[in-house]
Protein backbone atom coordinates (compact mmCIF):
# COMPACT_ATOMS: atom_id res chain seq x y z
CA UNK A 1 0.00 0.00 0.00
CA UNK A 2 1.47 3.34 -1.10
CA UNK A 3 0.97 6.46 1.04
CA UNK A 4 1.15 9.91 -0.54
CA UNK A 5 0.20 13.44 0.46
CA UNK A 6 -2.70 15.43 -0.99
CA UNK A 7 -2.54 19.19 -0.60
CA UNK A 8 -5.48 20.90 -2.26
CA UNK A 9 -9.22 21.54 -2.16
CA UNK A 10 -11.29 18.56 -1.06
CA UNK A 11 -13.49 18.95 -4.11
CA UNK A 12 -10.44 18.35 -6.32
CA UNK A 13 -9.36 15.16 -4.51
CA UNK A 14 -9.46 12.50 -7.22
CA UNK A 15 -9.88 9.19 -5.37
CA UNK A 16 -12.37 6.36 -5.45
CA UNK A 17 -13.34 6.96 -1.81
CA UNK A 18 -12.90 10.17 0.17
CA UNK A 19 -13.32 9.30 3.86
CA UNK A 20 -14.04 12.09 6.33
CA UNK A 21 -13.88 11.66 10.07
CA UNK A 22 -16.59 13.59 11.93
CA UNK A 23 -17.49 13.90 15.59
CA UNK A 24 -20.92 14.29 17.14
CA UNK A 25 -19.45 16.94 19.45
CA UNK A 26 -21.45 19.99 18.33
CA UNK A 27 -22.90 20.22 14.83
CA UNK A 28 -21.01 17.66 12.76
CA UNK A 29 -22.48 19.09 9.57
CA UNK A 30 -20.57 22.34 10.11
CA UNK A 31 -17.18 20.65 10.38
CA UNK A 32 -14.94 22.32 7.76
CA UNK A 33 -14.40 19.22 5.63
CA UNK A 34 -18.07 18.19 5.68
CA UNK A 35 -19.25 21.73 5.02
CA UNK A 36 -16.93 22.16 2.02
CA UNK A 37 -18.08 18.91 0.45
CA UNK A 38 -21.74 19.53 1.28
CA UNK A 39 -21.72 22.90 -0.47
CA UNK A 40 -20.13 21.38 -3.57
CA UNK A 41 -22.83 18.71 -3.54
CA UNK A 42 -25.66 21.28 -3.28
CA UNK A 43 -26.49 20.30 0.31
CA UNK A 44 -27.26 16.71 -0.62
CA UNK A 45 -24.51 15.18 1.56
CA UNK A 46 -25.90 16.62 4.77
CA UNK A 47 -29.51 15.96 3.80
CA UNK A 48 -28.92 12.36 2.75
CA UNK A 49 -26.83 11.57 5.82
CA UNK A 50 -29.50 12.90 8.17
CA UNK A 51 -32.20 10.94 6.36
CA UNK A 52 -30.18 7.77 7.03
CA UNK A 53 -29.86 8.58 10.73
CA UNK A 54 -26.20 9.57 10.65
CA UNK A 55 -25.32 11.74 13.66
CA UNK A 56 -21.55 11.48 13.74
CA UNK A 57 -21.61 9.03 16.64
CA UNK A 58 -18.58 6.72 17.06
CA UNK A 59 -19.00 3.67 14.84
CA UNK A 60 -21.60 5.25 12.53
CA UNK A 61 -20.94 5.54 8.81
CA UNK A 62 -22.63 6.92 5.73
CA UNK A 63 -21.52 6.61 2.09
CA UNK A 64 -22.75 8.54 -0.94
CA UNK A 65 -21.85 8.48 -4.61
CA UNK A 66 -21.02 11.95 -5.97
CA UNK A 67 -22.02 11.32 -9.62
CA UNK A 68 -19.17 13.50 -10.89
CA UNK A 69 -20.06 16.65 -8.93
CA UNK A 70 -16.65 16.52 -7.26
CA UNK A 71 -13.47 14.66 -8.17
CA UNK A 72 -13.95 11.86 -5.61
CA UNK A 73 -16.32 9.11 -6.71
CA UNK A 74 -17.72 8.48 -3.23
CA UNK A 75 -17.76 10.35 0.07
CA UNK A 76 -17.65 8.24 3.23
CA UNK A 77 -18.56 9.90 6.53
CA UNK A 78 -17.22 8.09 9.60
CA UNK A 79 -18.37 8.98 13.10
CA UNK A 80 -15.65 8.99 15.71
CA UNK A 81 -15.02 10.24 19.22
CA UNK A 82 -12.83 13.05 17.98
CA UNK A 83 -10.33 12.23 20.74
CA UNK A 84 -7.02 10.43 20.90
CA UNK A 85 -6.58 7.69 18.27
CA UNK A 86 -9.58 8.90 16.24
CA UNK A 87 -7.30 9.06 13.19
CA UNK A 88 -6.45 5.40 13.55
CA UNK A 89 -10.15 4.53 13.88
CA UNK A 90 -11.10 6.52 10.78
CA UNK A 91 -8.21 5.16 8.71
CA UNK A 92 -8.95 1.58 9.74
CA UNK A 93 -12.62 1.72 8.92
CA UNK A 94 -12.02 3.64 5.69
CA UNK A 95 -9.50 1.14 4.34
CA UNK A 96 -11.78 -1.76 5.21
CA UNK A 97 -14.66 -0.06 3.34
CA UNK A 98 -12.40 0.45 0.31
CA UNK A 99 -11.36 -3.19 0.42
CA UNK A 100 -14.91 -4.49 0.66
CA UNK A 101 -16.07 -2.22 -2.17
CA UNK A 102 -13.02 -3.19 -4.25
CA UNK A 103 -11.83 0.40 -4.65
CA UNK A 104 -8.22 1.14 -5.58
CA UNK A 105 -7.62 4.61 -4.07
CA UNK A 106 -8.58 6.20 -0.76
CA UNK A 107 -8.31 9.71 0.64
CA UNK A 108 -8.57 10.38 4.39
CA UNK A 109 -9.62 13.79 5.73
CA UNK A 110 -11.12 15.29 8.88
CA UNK A 111 -8.53 13.88 11.28
CA UNK A 112 -6.51 16.99 12.07
CA UNK A 113 -3.81 16.31 14.61
CA UNK A 114 -3.46 12.62 13.75
CA UNK A 115 0.13 11.55 13.22
CA UNK A 116 1.36 9.89 10.06
CA UNK A 117 2.12 6.74 12.07
CA UNK A 118 -1.41 6.65 13.44
CA UNK A 119 -3.00 6.93 10.00
CA UNK A 120 -0.66 4.41 8.37
CA UNK A 121 -1.21 1.91 11.18
CA UNK A 122 -4.98 2.31 11.02
CA UNK A 123 -5.17 2.00 7.23
CA UNK A 124 -2.87 -1.02 7.02
CA UNK A 125 -4.43 -2.94 9.91
CA UNK A 126 -8.04 -2.14 9.04
CA UNK A 127 -7.29 -3.55 5.59
CA UNK A 128 -5.93 -6.81 7.05
CA UNK A 129 -7.62 -10.11 6.30
CA UNK A 130 -6.73 -13.75 6.93
CA UNK A 131 -8.12 -15.70 4.01
CA UNK A 132 -5.32 -18.20 3.47
CA UNK A 133 -7.68 -21.13 3.99
CA UNK A 134 -10.66 -19.77 2.06
CA UNK A 135 -11.47 -21.12 -1.37
CA UNK A 136 -14.85 -19.46 -1.95
CA UNK A 137 -16.14 -15.90 -1.68
CA UNK A 138 -12.67 -14.42 -1.29
CA UNK A 139 -12.68 -10.63 -1.75
CA UNK A 140 -9.46 -9.65 -3.48
CA UNK A 141 -8.36 -6.16 -2.52
CA UNK A 142 -7.67 -3.52 -5.14
CA UNK A 143 -6.60 -0.81 -2.70
CA UNK A 144 -3.08 0.27 -3.60
CA UNK A 145 -3.00 4.01 -2.85
CA UNK A 146 -3.89 5.97 0.27
CA UNK A 147 -3.65 9.76 0.20
CA UNK A 148 -3.36 11.80 3.39
CA UNK A 149 -3.35 15.45 4.28
CA UNK A 150 -0.35 14.78 6.53
CA UNK A 151 3.24 15.37 5.50
CA UNK A 152 4.99 12.12 4.55
CA UNK A 153 8.21 11.68 6.52
CA UNK A 154 10.21 8.79 5.06
CA UNK A 155 11.67 7.59 8.37
CA UNK A 156 8.34 7.75 10.22
CA UNK A 157 6.64 5.93 7.35
CA UNK A 158 9.32 3.20 7.31
CA UNK A 159 9.02 2.65 11.06
CA UNK A 160 5.23 2.61 10.96
CA UNK A 161 5.24 0.04 8.17
CA UNK A 162 7.78 -2.03 10.12
CA UNK A 163 5.54 -2.09 13.19
CA UNK A 164 2.53 -2.95 11.01
CA UNK A 165 4.48 -5.85 9.49
CA UNK A 166 5.17 -7.17 12.99
CA UNK A 167 1.52 -6.86 14.01
CA UNK A 168 0.38 -8.61 10.84
CA UNK A 169 2.84 -11.44 11.49
CA UNK A 170 1.47 -11.85 15.01
CA UNK A 171 -2.11 -11.85 13.67
CA UNK A 172 -1.23 -14.46 11.05
CA UNK A 173 0.37 -16.71 13.66
CA UNK A 174 -2.60 -16.51 16.01
CA UNK A 175 -5.09 -17.08 13.18
CA UNK A 176 -3.25 -20.07 11.70
CA UNK A 177 -4.87 -23.45 12.47
CA UNK A 178 -3.08 -25.51 15.14
CA UNK A 179 -2.46 -28.42 12.78
CA UNK A 180 -0.12 -26.22 10.76
CA UNK A 181 1.11 -23.80 13.43
CA UNK A 182 3.03 -26.28 15.55
CA UNK A 183 6.03 -25.48 17.77
CA UNK A 184 8.23 -26.44 14.83
CA UNK A 185 6.35 -23.98 12.60
CA UNK A 186 6.75 -21.21 15.20
CA UNK A 187 10.47 -21.90 15.23
CA UNK A 188 10.52 -21.70 11.43
CA UNK A 189 8.79 -18.30 11.59
CA UNK A 190 11.48 -17.10 14.00
CA UNK A 191 14.22 -18.40 11.74
CA UNK A 192 12.67 -16.51 8.82
CA UNK A 193 12.86 -13.27 10.83
CA UNK A 194 16.50 -13.99 11.65
CA UNK A 195 17.34 -14.71 8.01
CA UNK A 196 15.60 -11.56 6.78
CA UNK A 197 17.14 -9.18 9.33
CA UNK A 198 20.42 -10.86 10.18
CA UNK A 199 19.45 -11.65 13.78
CA UNK A 200 21.03 -14.37 15.85
CA UNK A 201 18.69 -17.35 16.20
CA UNK A 202 19.02 -20.32 18.53
CA UNK A 203 16.37 -23.02 18.58
CA UNK A 204 16.40 -25.79 21.19
CA UNK A 205 14.81 -29.03 20.03
CA UNK A 206 13.55 -31.74 22.38
CA UNK A 207 16.95 -33.36 22.73
CA UNK A 208 18.55 -30.04 23.69
CA UNK A 209 15.76 -29.27 26.14
CA UNK A 210 16.37 -32.68 27.74
CA UNK A 211 20.09 -32.02 27.89
CA UNK A 212 19.53 -28.63 29.55
CA UNK A 213 16.88 -30.12 31.87
CA UNK A 214 14.12 -27.73 30.91
CA UNK A 215 11.75 -30.19 32.51
CA UNK A 216 8.69 -27.95 32.78
CA UNK A 217 8.55 -27.35 29.01
CA UNK A 218 9.12 -31.06 28.45
CA UNK A 219 6.36 -32.02 30.90
CA UNK A 220 3.75 -29.80 29.27
CA UNK A 221 4.54 -31.21 25.83
CA UNK A 222 4.73 -34.86 26.92
CA UNK A 223 1.16 -35.70 25.88
CA UNK A 224 1.72 -34.58 22.27
CA UNK A 225 3.52 -36.16 19.34
CA UNK A 226 4.66 -32.64 18.39
CA UNK A 227 8.05 -31.85 19.87
CA UNK A 228 8.50 -28.65 21.86
CA UNK A 229 10.88 -25.86 20.95
CA UNK A 230 12.55 -23.01 22.78
CA UNK A 231 13.14 -20.10 20.40
CA UNK A 232 15.73 -17.41 21.09
CA UNK A 233 16.11 -14.47 18.69
CA UNK A 234 18.66 -11.73 19.39
CA UNK A 235 18.81 -8.25 17.88
CA UNK A 236 22.05 -6.31 18.32
CA UNK A 237 22.29 -2.65 17.36
CA UNK A 238 25.09 -1.61 15.04
CA UNK A 239 28.32 -1.26 16.98
CA UNK A 240 27.06 -3.24 20.00
CA UNK A 241 29.70 -4.34 22.48
CA UNK A 242 29.80 -6.44 25.63
CA UNK A 243 28.84 -3.31 27.55
CA UNK A 244 25.71 -2.58 25.49
CA UNK A 245 22.64 -2.94 27.75
CA UNK A 246 20.05 -5.59 26.94
CA UNK A 247 16.40 -6.37 27.56
CA UNK A 248 14.45 -9.60 27.11
CA UNK A 249 10.93 -10.38 25.96
CA UNK A 250 9.52 -13.81 26.83
CA UNK A 251 6.27 -14.96 25.19
CA UNK A 252 4.10 -17.99 25.87
CA UNK A 253 3.96 -20.07 22.69
CA UNK A 254 1.35 -22.74 23.52
CA UNK A 255 0.22 -23.61 19.99
CA UNK A 256 -2.77 -25.59 21.24
CA UNK A 257 -4.02 -26.03 24.77
CA UNK A 258 -6.48 -28.86 25.39
CA UNK A 259 -5.81 -28.58 29.12
CA UNK A 260 -3.89 -31.85 29.34
CA UNK A 261 -5.46 -34.41 31.66
CA UNK A 262 -7.45 -31.55 33.22
CA UNK A 263 -9.26 -31.46 29.88
CA UNK A 264 -11.04 -28.27 28.89
CA UNK A 265 -14.81 -28.65 28.32
CA UNK A 266 -16.75 -27.87 25.17
CA UNK A 267 -17.05 -24.12 24.88
CA UNK A 268 -13.59 -23.50 26.30
CA UNK A 269 -11.43 -25.59 23.98
CA UNK A 270 -12.45 -24.56 20.45
CA UNK A 271 -10.34 -21.40 20.22
CA UNK A 272 -7.28 -22.65 22.08
CA UNK A 273 -5.08 -22.15 19.05
CA UNK A 274 -4.82 -18.56 20.33
CA UNK A 275 -2.87 -19.62 23.42
CA UNK A 276 0.37 -18.64 21.71
CA UNK A 277 -0.67 -14.97 21.50
CA UNK A 278 2.16 -13.90 23.80
CA UNK A 279 4.75 -15.75 21.74
CA UNK A 280 3.26 -14.31 18.55
CA UNK A 281 3.58 -10.82 20.03
CA UNK A 282 7.25 -11.40 20.84
CA UNK A 283 8.01 -12.64 17.31
CA UNK A 284 6.04 -9.75 15.82
CA UNK A 285 7.90 -7.29 18.02
CA UNK A 286 11.26 -8.70 16.95
CA UNK A 287 10.26 -8.20 13.32
CA UNK A 288 9.20 -4.62 14.09
CA UNK A 289 12.39 -3.94 16.02
CA UNK A 290 14.34 -4.53 12.82
CA UNK A 291 12.71 -1.36 11.46
CA UNK A 292 12.84 0.74 14.63
CA UNK A 293 16.47 -0.18 15.45
CA UNK A 294 16.63 0.54 19.20
CA UNK A 295 19.98 1.24 20.86
CA UNK A 296 19.84 -1.82 23.13
CA UNK A 297 20.27 -5.54 22.61
CA UNK A 298 16.88 -7.28 22.52
CA UNK A 299 16.37 -10.96 23.27
CA UNK A 300 13.10 -12.49 22.07
CA UNK A 301 12.46 -15.84 23.78
CA UNK A 302 9.47 -18.10 23.07
CA UNK A 303 8.91 -21.47 24.75
CA UNK A 304 6.57 -23.37 22.45
CA UNK A 305 4.67 -26.61 22.92
CA UNK A 306 1.26 -28.23 22.80
CA UNK A 307 -0.69 -29.36 25.89
CA UNK A 308 -2.68 -32.44 24.93
CA UNK A 309 -4.00 -35.69 26.37
CA UNK A 310 -1.84 -38.78 25.86
CA UNK A 311 -0.36 -41.78 27.56
CA UNK A 312 2.78 -39.86 28.44
CA UNK A 313 0.99 -36.67 29.55
CA UNK A 314 2.03 -35.12 32.83
CA UNK A 315 -0.39 -35.60 35.70
CA UNK A 316 -1.91 -33.75 38.63
CA UNK A 317 0.24 -34.68 41.60
CA UNK A 318 3.50 -34.74 39.67
CA UNK A 319 6.48 -32.87 41.09
CA UNK A 320 8.86 -31.40 38.51
CA UNK A 321 12.13 -29.54 38.89
CA UNK A 322 12.34 -26.57 36.55
CA UNK A 323 15.38 -25.20 34.74
CA UNK A 324 16.04 -22.69 37.50
CA UNK A 325 16.19 -25.41 40.15
CA UNK A 326 12.78 -24.66 41.68
CA UNK A 327 10.50 -27.68 42.13
CA UNK A 328 6.82 -27.42 41.21
CA UNK A 329 3.91 -29.51 42.43
CA UNK A 330 1.36 -29.87 39.63
CA UNK A 331 -2.23 -29.53 40.79
CA UNK A 332 -3.78 -28.52 37.46
CA UNK A 333 -2.36 -29.47 34.07
CA UNK A 334 -4.41 -26.68 32.49
CA UNK A 335 -2.19 -24.14 34.28
CA UNK A 336 0.56 -24.98 31.83
CA UNK A 337 1.49 -21.62 30.35
CA UNK A 338 3.16 -20.50 33.56
CA UNK A 339 5.19 -23.71 33.51
CA UNK A 340 6.78 -23.22 30.10
CA UNK A 341 7.30 -19.54 30.92
CA UNK A 342 9.04 -20.53 34.16
CA UNK A 343 11.80 -22.39 32.31
CA UNK A 344 12.07 -19.58 29.76
CA UNK A 345 12.32 -16.88 32.43
CA UNK A 346 15.08 -18.79 34.21
CA UNK A 347 16.87 -19.09 30.88
CA UNK A 348 16.44 -15.38 30.08
CA UNK A 349 18.07 -14.40 33.38
CA UNK A 350 21.31 -16.04 32.26
CA UNK A 351 21.94 -13.21 29.81
CA UNK A 352 21.77 -10.55 32.48
CA UNK A 353 19.16 -8.31 30.83
CA UNK A 354 18.37 -5.04 32.57
CA UNK A 355 14.66 -5.65 32.02
CA UNK A 356 12.56 -8.77 31.39
CA UNK A 357 8.95 -8.63 30.18
CA UNK A 358 6.84 -11.73 29.67
CA UNK A 359 3.55 -11.86 27.79
CA UNK A 360 0.94 -14.59 27.90
CA UNK A 361 -2.69 -15.42 27.33
CA UNK A 362 -2.40 -16.74 30.85
CA UNK A 363 -5.68 -16.62 32.76
CA UNK A 364 -9.40 -16.33 32.26
CA UNK A 365 -9.41 -14.49 35.57
CA UNK A 366 -7.89 -11.36 33.97
CA UNK A 367 -10.71 -11.28 31.41
CA UNK A 368 -13.26 -11.50 34.22
CA UNK A 369 -11.50 -8.61 35.95
CA UNK A 370 -10.81 -6.30 32.99
CA UNK A 371 -12.94 -7.46 30.08
CA UNK A 372 -11.80 -8.36 26.56
CA UNK A 373 -10.11 -5.13 25.47
CA UNK A 374 -7.50 -4.48 28.16
CA UNK A 375 -4.49 -6.46 29.41
CA UNK A 376 -3.41 -6.68 33.02
CA UNK A 377 0.17 -5.73 33.90
CA UNK A 378 2.20 -6.77 36.93
CA UNK A 379 5.77 -5.84 37.78
CA UNK A 380 8.44 -6.19 40.40
CA UNK A 381 8.61 -2.42 40.94
CA UNK A 382 6.85 0.85 40.14
CA UNK A 383 9.54 1.90 37.66
CA UNK A 384 8.79 -1.09 35.45
CA UNK A 385 5.06 -0.46 35.72
CA UNK A 386 5.56 3.17 34.71
CA UNK A 387 7.69 2.15 31.71
CA UNK A 388 5.15 -0.40 30.50
CA UNK A 389 2.23 2.00 30.96
CA UNK A 390 4.08 4.74 29.06
CA UNK A 391 4.94 2.35 26.22
CA UNK A 392 1.35 1.11 25.99
CA UNK A 393 -0.02 4.65 25.94
CA UNK A 394 2.36 5.70 23.16
CA UNK A 395 1.48 2.56 21.19
CA UNK A 396 -2.27 3.02 21.67
CA UNK A 397 -2.73 -0.28 23.51
CA UNK A 398 -4.73 -0.60 26.72
CA UNK A 399 -3.27 -2.09 29.88
CA UNK A 400 -4.21 -1.79 33.55
CA UNK A 401 -1.93 -1.89 36.57
CA UNK A 402 -2.63 -4.93 38.77
CA UNK A 403 -1.38 -5.63 42.31
CA UNK A 404 1.33 -8.22 42.88
CA UNK A 405 -0.36 -8.98 46.19
CA UNK A 406 2.11 -10.98 48.26
CA UNK A 407 -0.60 -11.89 50.76
CA UNK A 408 -1.80 -14.39 48.14
CA UNK A 409 1.61 -16.06 47.86
CA UNK A 410 0.68 -18.52 50.62
CA UNK A 411 -1.87 -20.05 48.24
CA UNK A 412 1.07 -21.43 46.27
CA UNK A 413 2.75 -23.08 49.25
CA UNK A 414 3.29 -26.80 48.64
CA UNK A 415 3.78 -29.56 51.21
CA UNK A 416 6.09 -31.56 48.93
CA UNK A 417 7.71 -29.03 46.56
CA UNK A 418 8.95 -25.45 46.49
CA UNK A 419 5.74 -24.14 44.94
CA UNK A 420 2.36 -25.27 43.55
CA UNK A 421 1.37 -24.29 40.04
CA UNK A 422 -2.07 -22.96 41.06
CA UNK A 423 -3.71 -21.35 44.04
CA UNK A 424 -7.36 -20.98 44.90
CA UNK A 425 -10.03 -19.63 42.58
CA UNK A 426 -9.96 -16.05 43.86
CA UNK A 427 -7.29 -13.75 42.49
CA UNK A 428 -6.27 -16.29 39.85
CA UNK A 429 -4.44 -13.81 37.64
CA UNK A 430 -2.53 -12.47 40.66
CA UNK A 431 -1.41 -15.90 41.86
CA UNK A 432 -0.32 -16.75 38.30
CA UNK A 433 1.82 -13.60 38.28
CA UNK A 434 3.22 -14.46 41.72
CA UNK A 435 4.19 -17.89 40.39
CA UNK A 436 6.12 -16.33 37.51
CA UNK A 437 7.76 -13.85 39.86
CA UNK A 438 9.45 -16.77 41.62
CA UNK A 439 11.24 -17.68 38.40
CA UNK A 440 12.04 -14.09 37.43
CA UNK A 441 13.91 -13.84 40.73
CA UNK A 442 15.30 -10.41 41.53
CA UNK A 443 15.14 -9.27 37.89
CA UNK A 444 13.59 -5.97 36.87
CA UNK A 445 10.53 -7.84 35.61
CA UNK A 446 7.10 -7.18 34.16
CA UNK A 447 4.29 -9.55 33.25
CA UNK A 448 1.44 -8.85 30.83
CA UNK A 449 -1.63 -11.08 30.90
CA UNK A 450 -3.25 -10.43 27.51
CA UNK A 451 -5.86 -13.18 27.53
CA UNK A 452 -8.56 -10.61 26.70
CA UNK A 453 -7.20 -8.42 23.90
CA UNK A 454 -5.11 -11.05 22.07
CA UNK A 455 -8.19 -12.10 20.10
CA UNK A 456 -11.25 -10.15 18.93
CA UNK A 457 -14.62 -11.80 18.47
CA UNK A 458 -15.80 -9.02 16.15
CA UNK A 459 -14.34 -6.33 13.90
CA UNK A 460 -14.10 -2.72 15.08
CA UNK A 461 -11.96 0.27 14.06
CA UNK A 462 -8.55 -1.07 12.92
CA UNK A 463 -9.10 -4.39 14.73
CA UNK A 464 -10.26 -7.25 12.50
CA UNK A 465 -12.02 -10.27 13.96
CA UNK A 466 -9.43 -12.86 15.02
CA UNK A 467 -5.89 -12.42 16.24
CA UNK A 468 -5.18 -8.77 17.03
CA UNK A 469 -1.40 -8.64 17.34
CA UNK A 470 -1.84 -6.97 20.72
CA UNK A 471 1.47 -6.29 22.44
CA UNK A 472 3.65 -5.88 19.35
CA UNK A 473 3.46 -2.08 19.26
CA UNK A 474 3.87 -1.80 23.03
CA UNK A 475 6.96 -4.03 23.12
CA UNK A 476 8.47 -2.18 20.19
CA UNK A 477 7.99 1.16 21.96
CA UNK A 478 9.37 -0.35 25.17
CA UNK A 479 12.52 -1.39 23.29
CA UNK A 480 12.77 1.98 21.54
CA UNK A 481 12.69 3.85 24.85
CA UNK A 482 14.88 1.40 26.79
CA UNK A 483 18.12 3.31 26.33
CA UNK A 484 16.63 6.30 28.17
CA UNK A 485 15.84 4.09 31.18
CA UNK A 486 19.00 1.98 31.25
CA UNK A 487 22.30 3.71 31.99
Amino acid sequence: MEFTRFDGALTDWSVDVLAVGVSNAGDWGKAPAVDELNQALSGLLHEAAISEGFEGKPGQSFAMHTHGRIAAKQVLLLGCSGGEWSGRSVAGRASRFAREKRQSSLGIAGVNGASLSELVTGAELGHYTFDKWKRKNVVMSKLTRVELQSAINADELREAKGIVAGIKLARDLVNEPPATLTPTAMAAAAQAIADEHNFECTIFDKATLEEKKMNLILAVSAGSVEEPRLIHLTYRPEGATDDTPSIAFVGKGLTFDAGGLCLKPTGAIEDMKIDMGGGAAVLGAMKAIAAVKPDVIVHGIVPSSENLVGGAAFKPGDCIEGYGGITVEILNTDAEGRLILADALAYAREFGPSEIVDLATLTGAIVVALGPHRAGVYASNDGMLDALESSAETAGESIWRMPLDKQLRKQLKSDIADIKNVGKRWGGSITAALFLHEFAGDSNWGHIDLAGPAFADKTHDHIVKGGTGFGVAMLTEFARSASTRIS
